[in-house]
């Protein structure tokens, strides 16, 4: 098991990445990482995770953390020692510890190579995503660990004569850290010893005035007397000076002209200059690959200019996406050298090519290479040269070379963009407006190029209104062309390219309204299977067609998408309804391994996805169901969103999409699928009692007036549970005692069982003789899940069971409970059962674990955001402090919960006035 904390908190078992849960938690993970196994007090953790605005809950918060990640990493890595936690395990900021104290002691080439593998290790901010004032200063403490090894790293690299390439990546870092003098130093060395002393003497006087008028102070003496060395050529600075060599006479200088307003890649360039800055015993290669429009060519001119000073004998440069001919370029740059007699093969004009750039320093720049064999055969043979290859596919093939994926820019950059081609003070007049374009453009450098200069071409226009333009998908990319320039054109380029059967694939992944496409569900779309699905997706990732952020998910540049989803594709209906198959299929195959005996057997094997994977899918899987309202059955439709209501409670736009369902039924006069969305609103708004009984009512008399019978006993139930909540337990009974009989008459034993454990909770509530209904319900449950009642057989028994009296059984089948549904990340059950623990424990006159039940299922039930058990929740907690005594505290609680009744209306504020 290994983690990172160099950038996200992540974490892996073997390659598989392990889901660490909310900020929060991770988090608390992160700070036991960050501890190198020394044990974290609980108070120490406490102000960690809120510093000095700790919730009521914070205690039970944190153990709810700790007991996660144990479940998901194992119950052995984190130790509890005292009051407090212990977690041992390989972290990388651990070894990037160990590798830069290796780089101390050792020789400059080897200490180079130890450096360059820390800081390799990093993949962004330090704990990313993480917020408060513990993760803030932990940043800072990394980030100048980073930079420390940064500026070793340098070190040696100006030790190994590596002067010129370092000056551009010490100019980025000094303007981001003005005031570290460290840094001021090893840039002035590099100029200097890249010839440049006047330069060198600049930064100097720069320098000093920055400090002077920023702090008041002067230069460091260890500066000042760098200053005096350079200004004095001291030999001691180490090296030979590299003086500029005159250009020889006639070489080609074929690249094109470095744009004016080029902005941000700082890294890209950094890593570019430093690969192709020469020294190497083998020929470099650098390869920048993206999609179309990211930059790719705009990168490599303007590095390949920053470059030109290495290579004195010239650049050639051709654009290939004209010709996948190696014999004709060649052709091209071998006249360019000075050849007038060509031989006719290829193999024969790429050897003369390598002979002819043997004793020469030149760099080749192959713009939009197709593929590694066509590049293969204008590669020099000479390390004395260099090439720097773009291309929309990962080539494979050429050996060592280096590999650039180029992404979208950052905000702040495609800002920067657009200020510096429609103007500074229009882009810092319209921020929010202008942030909200380039976010249009999808950050992509070419859309926001051709934005800018639309505007820039109009100076009556805001920003808004060009915002406003691209806001309608069906017109954005016809809005993204000006002149020569257009984003479209460059997406068809690469999509004309493609083969049959990634052309239908790339126009079908891109149909679901989600951001994201598991693979399963690629599968279902392309109508393959998951290898086949795999193959061509990513096939689609190694042209820059397609992105995968992380194993088996895909997604699409948002333009990128809106470009594939403007393509015809006649069975595109046909793919959603597949993917919606395959999703229903998974939610009951989960549904019956959950509820057993609600739905009939299915023939075939069930897909092995669990709960787990369909809460990761919910977003996707709501969003498919409201494409699909339009064209699709609604009753199956509804049916879907009910076993998902019962698996995963009101996940994402859940409510949002059974009121689009709804209406859509009522549109199409379909009274079943009205009856079915009318029924799942009403479990949905349980807890909104007036809304709730009005659907379930309305959903009644449907499903009665369509024959329906299956659905009007559930909405018999449903409206007993709204009795049972308002304490009408006689109605209650009697609407069960009718839904009881429905399902049996149905021969629904599942439906059964439940009634029948509702009627002993409302008979134990009035005061009665609830055991033998219970039983009943348990043995049937029992039957159906095959000699094990389940987590809800276990938890109705128990309420029955605590009524009367029972407490110690009630107690085991609650833990019963609880253990299934954790199994089952039902979360909100497993809240609800805590709080009935602590209410048994509380009968028991055990306080203090009364309390500690209350505290967990309180912190589960925020996260949830069911407040009435929440009121519950503080109701018991507050009894409990009230045994203990703890008077402040526990009037707190209750008021709370007062608070939460009364704004409810609920009857349980009398409960709790009698406590108050």
């Amino acid at each position: 098991m290994r983690f990172e904390v160099l950038g996200p908190v992540r974490g892996w078992r073997d390659d598989d990445e392990l889901e660490l849960g909310s900020p929060q938690q991770r988090l608390t993970l992160a700070a036991l990482l960050l501890a190198g196994g020394r044990v974290l007090g609980a108070d120490q953790l406490l102000d960690m995770l809120w510093g000095q605005e700790r919730p009521r809950s914070a205690m039970g918060t944190l153990r709810t953390y700790i007991s996660r990640l144990r479940a998901v990493l194992g119950p052995s890595l984190i130790v509890s020692v005292g009051d407090g936690y212990q977690l041992a395990a390989a972290v990388d900021v651990n070894v990037f510890s160990e590798l830069v104290a290796q780089a101390r002691d050792a020789r400059p080439q080897e200490a180079r190579a130890l450096l360059g593998r820390a800081l390799d290790l990093w993949r962004g901010e330090p704990l990313a995503g993480l917020s408060g004032a513990y993760a803030e200063g932990q940043r800072v403490r990394l980030g100048e660990l980073r930079l420390s090894a940064l500026e070793a790293r340098i070190e040696a690299d100006l030790s190994l004569g590596r002067h010129v390439e370092t000056v551009a990546e010490l100019t980025s870092l000094s303007a981001a850290h003005p005031e570290r003098e460290r840094l001021r130093g090893l840039l002035m060395r590099a100029l200097y010893l890249s010839g440049r002393q006047a330069e060198a003497i600049g930064v100097y006087t720069d320098t000093r005035r920055l400090l002077a008028e920023e702090l008041g102070i002067d230069p460091s003496p260890e500066l000042a007397e760098l200053y005096q060395q350079i200004i004095t050529a001291d030999a001691e600075l180490g090296g030979t000076v590299t003086t500029r060599l005159a250009p020889p006479r006639n070489a080609p200088r074929q690249l094109p002209a470095d744009v004016a307003d080029f902005t941000g890649r700082a890294a890209e360039i950094s890593c570019l200059v430093s690969a192709l800055s020469g020294g190497s015993a083998a020929l470099p290669v650098s390869i920048v690959a993206g999609p179309g429009g990211v930059g790719k060519t705009t990168l490599a001119v303007h590095v390949a200019h920053r470059l030109a000073a290495h290579y004195p004998d010239g650049q050639l440069f051709v654009d290939l996406q004209g010709t996948s001919a190696p014999g004709a370029v060649l052709g091209a740059f071998l006249r360019a050298l000075g050849e007038e007699e060509l031989p006719e093969a290829t193999q024969e004009r790429s050897a003369l090519f390598r002979s002819l750039l043997a004793e020469r320093r030149m760099l080749v720049v192959l713009d939009n290479a197709v593929s590694a064999a066509q590049v293969r055969p204008l590669l020099p043979g000479a390390p004395g040269c260099a090439v720097l290859v773009t291309s929309r596919a990962r080539l494979v093939g050429l050996g060592g070379a280096r590999q650039v994926d180029l992404e979208v820019l950052s905000p702040v950059e495609s800002l920067a963009l657009l200020a510096k081609v429609a103007g500074e003070e229009r882009v810092r007049n319209e921020h929010g407006q202008a942030m909200d374009l380039v976010a249009a453009c999808g950050f992509l450098p070419l859309a926001i190029r051709i934005a800018a200069a639309r505007l820039a071409a109009r100076p009556q226009w805001s920003i808004a209104r060009l915002r406003d333009r691209l806001a309608d998908e069906r017109r954005r990319l016809a809005e993204l062309r000006t002149g020569n320039l257009a984003v479209e054109a460059s997406f068809s380029f690469g999509y004309d390219q493609l083969p049959a059967p990634l052309s239908r694939a790339f126009r079908l992944l891109a149909l679901p309204e989600a951001a994201t496409v598991a693979l399963p569900v690629a599968a279902a779309l392309l109508g393959v299977d998951r290898f086949e699905a795999e193959d061509l997706c990513e096939a689609l990732v190694d042209l820059s067609m397609l992105e995968s952020p992380s194993p088996g998910r895909y997604h699409f540049h948002d333009l990128l998408k809106v470009f594939a989803r403007g393509q015809e594709e006649p069975s595109a209906q046909e793919a959603l309804v597949r993917a919606l198959g395959f999703y229903t299929q998974t939610v009951e195959a989960v549904y019956r391994q959950r509820y057993p005996g609600r739905l009939s057997p299915q023939p075939g094997a069930a897909p092995s996805l669990g709960i787990g994977w369909l809460i990761e899918e919910s977003e996707s899987l709501l969003s498919l169901v409201q494409q699909a309202i339009p064209f699709h059955d609604l009753y199956g439709l509804a049916h879907l969103l009910e076993l998902v209501g019962n698996l995963m409670g009101d996940v994402g736009a859940f409510g949002d999409t059974l009121g689009l369902l709804l209406d859509a039924a009522i549109q199409r006069g379909d009274v079943a699928a009205e009856a079915f969305a009318r029924y799942n609103r009403s479990t949905l708004y349980t807890m909104d009692p007036e809304t709730s009984r009005k659907e379930a009512m309305a959903a009644r008399d449907l499903a009665l007036a369509c024959g329906d019978t299956r659905l009007y006993g559930y909405c018999l139930s449903q409206l007993a549970l709204l009795g049972y909540y308002a304490r009408s337990y006689a109605e209650a009974i009697d609407l069960l005692t009718s839904a009881g009989a429905i399902a049996k008459a149905r021969g629904d034993l599942a439906e059964e069982a439940s009634v029948q454990g509702n009627i002993a909770v409302v008979l134990s509530a009035m005061g009665g003789d609830g055991l033998a209904a219970a039983r009943r319900a348990y043995e049937l449950k029992q039957v159906i899940h095959g000699g094990n009642a389940g987590a809800n057989g276990d938890y109705s028994y128990a309420l029955v069971l605590a009524a009367a009296g029972e407490s110690a059984e009630a107690l085991s089948l609650f833990s019963s409970a609880l253990a299934g549904f954790s199994e089952l990340r039902q979360r909100e059950w497993m809240g609800s059962v805590l709080v009935r623990m602590a209410g048994v424990l509380l009968d028991l006159r055990r306080p203090q674990e009364a309390l500690e039940r209350g505290e967990e299922g309180l912190a589960l039930l925020i996260e949830c955001g069911d407040e009435v058990w929440q009121g519950k929740a503080l109701l018991a907690i507050g009894r409990a402090l009230t045994e203990l005594g703890a008077g402040g505290r526990a009037h707190a609680c209750l008021g709370e919960a007062l608070e939460i009744f009364e704004r409810l209306d609920l009857p349980d504020a009398e409960d709790v006035r009698i406590l108050v």
